[in-house]
């Protein structure tokens, strides 16, 4: 077996790490909406829940490190599993498939198939990579149905003729191709956000700070800092309101036009002492802006987000 350069070796072992960490995460819904993105607002407001508590489910599926040809020798036991495999690539079929092989300085005629319905860089001719997804049959159907999961504009852009040359080589469907410099050219930037979710992300960053400070508040019954964040929070939901108000979305306006009336309750219980009850409000208004947040607000790839392309 051809010996990898050290250079490779290092960037094929931080692959193996960022996957291995990936796999312990929770999955999307189980996270629901939280994190930061780079010039994005979080998920959900800090202090909020990012969604209503989920049922504990099975962890994430791992993923199973391979050579090349190993996957190429014993495909139908990986079927359905989710891989890492580094390998050359020996041709490329498409704008979106490419092969790879164990050995880059011969062909052994065990190929490895990658279609990769995101890939955003054409890959380099015997170039080590380090593929990251699925292990499915070459079948066009299964394919496209699944590529269609990663990227709802994907379609199958491998000739019949290669499929026919390539049928019973593993396919893996490609959710990462990590080159040997580190850099993953199956990431997708996020679209720039338009002049609304601009606004509307300007409103939600006043949210979080506001109802962190106001829960911590609530708790040392600071009266002072309660009102001054309590209102911070109704003038939000106000601004949320009219934005949504003129889009004919009436439940995303019913969801901003109840936590306004919340704000507006915990204020009235805090200038009256009852701590208690402005607490209860807090976290009702906790979960109503979860179920806005998960119902018209979108992830992107790079944790930033954006208005559900449903609710424009």
């Amino acid at each position: 077996m051809h010996h990898l350069k050290s250079s490779t070796l290092i960037v094929i072992a931080c692959a193996m790490l960022v996957v291995s960490i990936a796999a312990q995460q929770p999955t999307p819904q189980q996270q629901g909406r939280g994190g930061r993105g780079r010039g994005g607002e979080q998920g959900a407001p800090a202090g909020l829940p990012a969604t209503p508590p989920a049922v504990p489910g099975a962890p994430a599926k791992p993923y199973v490190p391979l050579a090349a040809s190993t996957l190429a020798d014993h495909a139908d036991t990986y079927y359905g599993e989710l891989v890492t495999v580094t390998g050359a690539v020996e041709q490329t079929f498409s704008k979106l498939a490419f092969s790879i092989d164990q050995d880059k300085t011969k062909s052994t005629g065990k190929d490895v198939i990658v279609i990769a319905p995101t890939l955003m860089e054409p890959v380099t001719p015997n170039a080590y990579v380090t593929i990251i997804g699925e292990v499915v049959h070459l079948d066009p159907l299964e394919i496209g149905k699944k590529g269609a999961e990663l990227t709802k504009e994907y379609k199958l852009d491998v000739t019949p003729e290669v499929v026919a040359k390539y049928q019973g080589h593993p396919v893996i469907l490609a959710k990462s191709v990590i080159t040997v410099a580190g850099v993953d050219v199956a990431k997708r930037p996020p679209p720039p956000p338009t002049a609304e979710e601009e606004a509307l992300s300007k409103i939600m960053k006043q949210v979080g700070p506001a109802n962190t400070a106001l829960r911590g508040a609530l708790d040392k019954s600071d009266m002072a800092v309660a009102k001054e964040n309590a209102n911070v929070l109704k003038q939000a939901f106000v601004q949320t309101e009219a934005f949504w108000k003129p889009k004919g979305k009436p439940e995303a306006t019913k969801f901003a036009e109840e936590a306004r009336k919340l704000s507006e309750q915990i204020s009235t219980a805090i200038a009256t002492g009852n701590w208690d009850e402005a607490k209860t409000h807090a976290g009702t208004l906790g979960q109503q802006c979860a179920g806005c947040h998960g119902a018209f607000r979108e992830r992107m790839d790079d944790g930033t987000y954006r208005i559900k392309t449903s609710s424009r």
